[in-house]
């Protein structure tokens, strides 16, 4: 059955047709993502397609499944189009109004919840500009005692993190502050920790990046000037004044930054004790300690 034959196809087909046009339009993995596509439309978990193959496809079902193919074969991110997203082995809900979670963002939070854990007591954290909060959220889920705040400078993100604190439980336990970066927290130390993904993508990368992250995901949460690092020359002075003595600020950062980022926090005093590699070999992750105080 091709792309355009019509007519009712039963589960298996379906999922034939789709695969067939989105590898047409050179989407990546064809045959997962029109099985992630139909399984969300059924309300089914995927391994369920295979079992029932041979089931017709009631029309309106049908017809929502194809137009999400074609829009996915458009450019859509699937993320969007299925409204979720796995992350640290949870389940958000994502919005184009806020960045779709990385993998390599779950290094941060990997480095976070160890040292949450490690803390003396129950640890004090700050988010700076969440999204779908799933760094905040994910740390509070694994650190019972961790208590929080999340900031963005979009409301529309934060109205969907406090729908995900309460999908995970933890909305008793992180709070959300609509501002630019810290400036809705007074300039005197607050926090054990302050973790943050902000935008870092350079003006000229951001001409390059993919139609299907370009066109569709927030720029606000993706562009960090035109150096890449403007995010970092302001958020870091801001986390200075406002950790705690031993506290730690992490940072992701993207390819080739680690050196501007480096000098960046050596001006501020704060000592950077690693610079966490992803699976490429790039240092993805930095973790900074603010001194201890003398005496």
């Amino acid at each position: 059955m091709d792309a355009d034959s019509g007519g009712v196809r039963t589960v298996g087909e379906a999922v034939g047709w789709a695969a067939a046009l989105l590898r047409g339009a050179n989407v990546d993995s064809p045959r997962l993502a029109a099985e992630v596509l139909l399984a969300h439309v059924l309300q089914w978990r995927r391994s369920r397609l295979v079992a029932n193959a041979d089931e017709p496809l009631l029309a309106d079902l049908q017809a929502r499944f194809e137009e999400l193919v074609r829009r996915h074969a458009g450019g859509e991110p699937l993320q969007y189009l299925t409204g979720e997203r796995e992350f640290y082995g949870l389940r958000f809900r994502v919005t184009p109004a806020v960045l779709i979670p990385r993998p390599e963002t779950e290094i941060l939070v990997e480095r976070g919840v160890e040292l949450a854990r490690a803390h003396a007591g129950n640890v004090r954290f700050a988010d700076v500009g969440t999204g779908s909060g799933c760094i905040a959220l994910a740390l509070a889920h694994e650190v019972p005692g961790a208590r929080g705040w999340a900031t963005d400078l979009s409301s529309a993100a934060l109205e969907l993190a406090r729908d995900n604190a309460r999908r995970l439980g933890v909305e008793a336990r992180v709070g959300f502050v609509c501002c630019d970066l810290l400036a809705g927290f007074p300039p005197r130390p607050l926090f054990d920790l302050i973790l943050s993904n902000p935008p870092y993508i350079s003006g000229p990368e951001m001409e390059e990046l993919a139609a299907g992250v370009k066109d569709h995901e927030p720029e606000l949460a993706l562009c960090g000037g035109e150096s890449g690092i403007e995010a970092y020359r302001r958020l870091i002075p801001q986390a200075a004044a406002r950790l705690l003595a031993g506290g730690r600020l992490l940072l992701e950062i993207g390819a080739g930054q680690e050196p501007a980022v480096r000098g960046l926090l050596w001006q501020q005093g704060l000592l950077l004790e690693v610079a966490v590699r992803d699976l490429q070999g790039i240092p993805r992750c930095l973790v900074a300690r603010q001194p201890e105080i003398d005496g």
